[in-house]
């Protein structure tokens, strides 16, 4: 809506619309509301609209007619307008404002409510700030209820009292409940159901009334009323006051049973309903509402059911259990009851209970699944309800989900997580009612995890682990503690020899966080992988494999062969040496090892073999050494070259014996052109540094200083405005006298400080990540090798689908 939209809305004319914009603000005023409603003078309220960004400094002004497109002139007549005595923007989309104590808006005879506009502007210059928004308000005495709340169905007695004697010099009081707006005279078309009864005055500012039985609420939730107090001497009696009230629903819990047993229920309220009240009583009504006050007459030919004593016991003052007794149907039909609950013969409130044919689970297929839940199971039986939005289930006390009706003797849904468990009993609740299937479903002890894949270049993988009984398991990073392991097929930890397990770990879940019985969270770290014996990770530059009178290969292949199958997983991205290269050539890496017998090598054989050689993978050799070239920076991830460049092929190998980066570091990418490449870890020591009192001369390729060191040769000047070229390299060092540039310098300085990058070599290993593939994740509640046989508590999670974690790039 325009601004000029809502401006003409706010200023139609009182004659026009006057009595419809105080009889229904809502449809005049769609978004504007004032709260409370009535305001007594010198109390404050609140002017607010959703759709209007208020001014930060704000006029509120009262007006007896609709509200004018611009801030009218005060008067301190009767006929106002009045401005407020301060209005506050409270948020940008409201002004609190305060009626004037005097001088301003007034209520009617004996403080009795009168109607104005409350009309916000955007400024406080007369005929020139704009309307903003406009409202109904009522002046004049507000009214309270007591109690301000209760239940769905009335009967139960309020009392009025207004804070001024509204009343004066009227006999007959009425008053009328709404959950709209009161009009403004009592007129004659009101619903009877919703007119007060038993109204008796008992001052001049107030009386007591009857709830009407139209007061009601459909729950869950509460329903907001107002009382509408007139003059009830004529159809033209004016509004006095306004009293809010709200209607609960009594809670009936279940709130439905078979027809064919006694069901046990309670009801309850967030009211005190019980209050003073030591012995309720109930009455059960099948087709109308529930009496005022008790009576077992037949209603519409039906005499009500009651239950008394020890059928209703009041547990507190907001609730009671109450036995049900078998209730007849309707037609063969689910039949609805009152649940009508009296204390001292007194209606206190009512809820609903229906009572109809209950389902009848028998069977659960399969019997049995996986603890982390989520797997379809089918639920065989009678009378289930065709629509499954009215049948709710629970596996072991824990809700089914996506349910989904096949006819009335089956069902499917989702099991839902629970712990290992066997046994575990199905009920099933349907408006008619709940049953229980005891022994119905086991839960096994499979796990879950989520994420389920990741690159075998991530050094830290957060994964959630689904299962059971996690909080009884003490995790830790070695000896007889829990772990958590990735495994290749089904983890088997009795001791192979040597200290290595017979089917132990590539990886470990670390950092192990229980968040409770059925989850925890740990790092998987994919870009080294484990040693045999599971309890560190596998170090490239210490791993030595000679093959002896072994090897032969085929001139223009890239495959070797191993004469006595001795190639192995760990040889994968090691160098591999020839003495001589009178076959492989210099440089050549194991790319990949096909089988125990074959492996494929960079580059191609350069002669054919006419007898098994020897060759040696690994045996502490580096695949690459980038001498003098290496930059890095304290905390950093990043690391950079001064010279050459890295390459994709340098992704995951491992920098071991480098200055300032902690060994098995691994590089996890490189940027486009190779100047930099980022690590798994970050640097612990930095590159750059500066050299302090040096003197250049413009145009000489020398410098001179105390500072220089033998360990400046090499380094590579960063940008200054000393006037030593960026870039330069210093070379033929004397130490403390002086150095070379491979730049002349450009301009002429004394004592200066250069800032330098020295770099340092690095020394890169064959990569050891997880290789590629799919693996299971195991929970172990001891992880030390044999525990199987040596821990007699020992268990660990089973292999299934969900368990499976692919390392895979995509």
């Amino acid at each position: 809506m325009s601004r000029n939209q809502r401006k003409r809305r706010a200023v139609l004319t009182m004659s026009a619309v006057g009595a419809a914009v105080l009889i229904a603000p809502a449809p005049a005023f769609a978004a504007t509301t004032v709260g409370p409603i009535v305001v007594p003078p010198g109390a404050s309220a609140t002017i607010m609209d959703p759709q209007i960004a208020f001014a930060t400094s704000p006029t509120v002004q009262f007006s007896t007619t609709a509200c004018p497109a611009k801030l009218a002139t005060t008067t301190t007549t009767a006929a106002g307008p009045w401005n407020a005595g301060s209005a506050t923007r409270t948020n940008p989309n409201a002004v609190t404002f305060t009626v004037p104590g005097s001088g301003g808006p007034t209520g009617g005879p004996n403080g009795a409510i009168r109607p104005f506009f409350a009309c916000a502007y955007d400024g406080n210059s007369a005929g020139v700030s704009n309307l903003q928004a406009g409202a109904p308000i009522w002046v004049g005495s507000a009214a309270q209820a007591g109690p301000s709340s209760g239940v769905s169905g009335g009967g139960n007695q309020v009392s009025v009292a207004a804070s001024t004697p509204v009343l004066t010099g009227i006999t007959a009081p009425a008053a009328v409940f709404t959950t709209g707006t009161c009009n403004a005279t009592l007129g004659v078309n009101n619903p009877q159901n919703l007119v007060a009864t038993a109204i008796t005055k008992q001052t001049a500012a107030g009386f007591t009334l009857t709830v009407p039985s139209g007061v009601t609420t459909t729950g869950p939730g509460a329903t907001q009323y107002s009382i509408c107090l007139y003059d009830g001497s004529s159809a033209n009696g004016s509004l006095l006051s306004i009293a809010p009230y709200t209607v609960t629903l009594l809670s009936v819990t279940p709130s439905s049973g078979s027809y064919l047993s006694s069901n046990g229920v309670t009801v309850t309220s967030g009211n005190a309903f019980l209050s003073g009240v030591t012995a309720p009583s109930v009455l059960l009504v099948g087709n109308a509402g529930c009496p005022a006050t008790w009576s077992t007459a037949p209603i519409n030919g039906t005499a009500p059911v009651a239950i008394i004593g020890n059928g209703v016991r009041r547990l507190s003052n907001t609730r009671a259990a109450v036995t049900l007794p078998p209730l007849p149907l309707i037609g063969s039909q689910p039949t609805g009851y009152q649940v009508c609950v009296y204390g001292n013969n007194n209606l206190l409130g009512s809820g609903t209970y229906t009572a109809g044919i209950v389902a009848m689970p028998t069977a659960v297929f399969p019997a049995a699944g996986p603890a982390a839940g989520g797997n379809t199971i089918t639920v065989v039986g009678t009378d289930f309800p065709a629509d499954p939005g009215r049948i709710t289930a629970t596996l072991g006390g824990v809700p089914l989900t996506n349910i989904q009706s096949l006819s009335d003797k089956a069902f499917t849904a989702q099991a839902p997580a629970h712990s290992a468990e066997a046994n575990v009993a199905l009920v099933v609740s349907t408006s008619a009612g709940t049953k229980a299937l005891p022994g119905a479903y086991s839960y096994l002890n499979p796990i879950k995890v989520g994420p389920n894949t990741a690159p075998n270049n991530a050094a830290s993988i957060d994964v959630s682990v689904q299962g059971t009984g996690f909080l009884g398991i003490s995790f830790g990073n070695g000896g007889n503690t829990g772990r958590v392991f990735l495994v290749d097929g089904v983890y088997n930890g009795a001791d192979a020899g040597a200290g290595a397990r017979a089917n132990g770990p590539v990886a470990e879940c670390v950092n192990v966080l229980p968040l409770s019985d059925e989850e925890l969270v740990c790092t998987l770290q994919l870009n080294r992988r484990l040693n045999a014996q599971g309890a560190d990770f596998f170090n490239p530059m210490t791993y030595t494999n000679t093959l002896t009178t072994d090897v032969s290969a085929v001139a223009g292949s890239r495959v070797v062969v191993s004469a006595g199958g001795r190639f192995n997983a760990n040889d994968v991205g090691q160098p591999i040496l020839q003495s001589g290269n009178g076959n492989i050539p210099a440089g050549s890496i194991v790319t990949s090892v096909l089988s125990p017998a074959k492996a494929v090598i960079s580059a191609p054989a350069v002669a054919t073999s006419g007898s098994a050689f020897t060759a040696t993978i690994g045996n502490s050799t580096p695949v690459r050494a980038l001498t003098g070239t290496l930059t890095t920076a304290t905390g950093s991830s990043t690391v950079g070259l001064t010279s050459g460049a890295f390459t994709r092929a340098d992704v995951g190998r491992q920098f071991f014996g480098t200055t300032g980066i902690p060994n098995g570091t691994t590089i996890t990418s490189v940027t486009p052109g190779g100047a930099s490449a980022t690590l798994s870890a970050p640097a612990t020591a930095g590159t750059a540094g500066t050299i302090a009192n040096v003197s250049i001369s413009e145009g000489q390729t020398s410098i001179s200083g105390t500072a220089l060191a033998a360990t400046d040769s090499g380094a590579v000047v960063l940008p200054n405005a000393v006037g030593v070229p960026a870039g330069a390299t210093l070379g033929a060092i004397t130490p403390g006298t002086s150095a070379t540039l491979s730049v002349a310098a450009t301009a002429t300085a004394a004592g200066v400080t250069v800032p330098v990058q020295r770099p340092v070599t690095g020394s890169l290993y064959a990569a050891a990540p997880v290789a590629e593939g799919a693996y299971n994740l195991v929970v172990v509640s001891n992880g030390a090798p044999d525990a199987a046989n040596n821990d007699p508590d020992y268990f660990q999670t089973d292999v299934t689908s969900s368990s499976t974690f692919t390392v895979a790039a995509f």
